[in-house]
């Protein structure tokens, strides 16, 4: 979770605008399956890629990753079968059925891609805008379990120490040729997954141990923060969906 503003979008500053703009560029994305409008958010989604990648180079990789497995994904939808020979693109003859690409089935595979692709990029908008309070607040909004919360909560302080401890142990081994050879990397790996369980194992005791000394009552304290919201920015949102819908009609 990032920071509450991002350089050039301090429009969307609050709380509940931005929580009104991810749910209705989610449904947008997902609902109306026009090849323009479709394209209209992917370009959106990518403009505010590209603005929040300037402090953080690595969204670009995960973008990339997702696209990928989108892409793979959909690759089953191209291919259609039927008992007699059609007409399509590609067909062939296996085991009694002919399979084949057709247009419409390739039009419907790349629609349900970019779909998927716009649906990831409105995701990953909510990830880099909403701060990790502000999360939890509209967590408690929607009213989730403290459970799930306080699950969430020990999860998201454990990243962080098991991320640090992989990163010190694979630059040891990378700095002792542990990855030079398939058979090496192997058991170099194992290695690192051993050390890295063993590590969250001590984390979790250590920090049972801290809750315990502090009066721990079974419950997590949860910081939550919900930002004030401007009402010219839901009507400049509700433009800015009445447009896209509109241009699905074109």
């Amino acid at each position: 979770m990032q920071s509450k503003t991002i350089d050039g979008y301090k429009i969307l500053s609050g709380t509940a605008e931005k929580l009104f703009f991810f749910v209705l560029w989610l449904g947008i994305a997902l609902v109306r399956p026009s090849w323009l409008m479709q394209g209209v958010l992917c370009f959106v989604g990518l403009f505010f890629l590209v603005q929040s990648a300037r402090s953080a180079p690595n969204r670009w990789m995960i973008f990339l990753i997702s696209v990928s497995f989108i892409i793979v994904g959909t690759i089953g939808l191209v291919v259609v079968t039927a008992r007699e020979p059609y007409s399509a693109w590609v067909k062939y003859y296996f085991a009694g059925i002919w399979w084949g690409v057709t247009p419409d089935s390739f039009s419907h595979a790349c629609n349900t891609a970019l779909k998927a692709i716009n649906g990831m990029l409105a995701i990953q908008f909510a990830i880099y805008r909403f701060t990790f309070a502000e999360a939890l607040a509209i967590a408690r909004f929607i009213r989730l379990p403290n459970v799930f919360l306080e699950i969430v909560l020990l999860s998201y302080r454990y990243l962080f120490s098991v991320k640090q401890c992989a990163s010190e142990i694979m630059m040891a081994q990378r700095q002792r040729m542990g990855y030079n050879g398939f058979r090496t990397s192997l058991r170099s790996f194992s290695i690192l997954l051993t050390a890295v369980f063993v590590k969250s194992l001590r984390f979790s005791m250590q920090n049972y141990q801290a809750m315990t000394v502090r009066a721990y009552n079974g419950g997590i304290y949860q910081p939550h923060q919900w930002y004030k919201s401007s009402p010219k920015t839901f009507g400049l949102i509700v433009l800015w969906a009445a447009a896209m819908v509109g241009v699905s009609y074109i």
